[in-house]
C-alpha cells in the first residue's frame, strides 16, 4: 500500500510539473521588433494594442548589446547585433531597442552573434531613467536564455526552376 501511494504521488508530481511548464511556456505572448515599431505613433505615442502588454510578462528575441555593468544586470536588446548590421540592415534606434533589467541573480553568458530569448515584465511608453536615459520599451525582472534555432533573417521560399525550357 505504501509503495502504491509513493508511486501515485510521483506520477502526480510529474503531471503537475509538466502542466506548469506547459502553462508557463504557452501563455507568454511573444512580441517582435516589428510589432514595437508598428506600435509607435506620431510624437512617440504608443498604440493601445502595445500598451495592453504593460505590466504583463512577454517574450522577445534579439541580440544583447552590453550597455551597463559587466554582469549584464542591465543591457539593451536589439533587432541587430552590436558588432554589425546584417546584410545592409538600417541602423536601429529607440524604436527597435528594449532596455532590459535582468532578474536578480541571473547569470548571462554573452555572445554578440547569438540570438537570445528574453522573458520579463514589459513596459511601453517614454520613460527617463536617471542612470540609463530615455527609453520607449523596457523589460524588468527578465530571464535570459539562448534562442536556439532562432531565425535572424526572413527567408522566403524561392520557387523551383521550371523544367520546361
Amino acid at each position: 500500500m505504501q509503495r502504491w501511494c509513493i508511486l501515485l504521488l510521483l506520477e502526480l508530481s510529474v503531471v503537475l510539473a509538466q502542466s506548469c511548464l506547459l502553462a508557463y511556456g504557452e501563455n507568454v505572448p511573444r512580441l517582435t521588433f516589428a510589432q514595437l515599431v508598428d506600435g509607435i505613433k506620431a510624437n512617440f505615442e504608443i498604440s493601445q494594442n502595445l500598451q495592453s502588454y504593460n505590466g504583463k510578462t512577454v517574450e522577445v528575441q534579439g541580440f544583447i548589446v552590453p550597455a551597463g555593468p559587466p554582469d549584464l544586470s542591465f543591457f539593451l536588446l536589439s533587432r541587430v547585433s552590436s558588432i554589425g548590421n546584417y546584410c545592409c540592415e538600417a541602423p536601429v534606434g529607440q524604436d527597435e531597442t528594449i532596455y532590459v533589467f535582468a532578474a536578480k541573480g541571473s547569470k548571462i553568458s554573452y555572445d554578440p552573434l547569438r540570438v537570445y530569448k528574453v522573458r520579463g515584465i514589459f513596459e511601453a511608453g517614454q520613460y527617463r531613467d536617471k542612470a540609463y536615459g530615455i527609453s520607449l520599451f523596457r523589460m524588468r525582472q527578465a530571464q535570459v536564455e539562448e534562442a536556439i534555432g532562432a531565425k535572424i533573417m526572413k527567408v522566403q521560399e524561392v520557387p523551383a526552376p521550371s523544367a520546361n525550357r
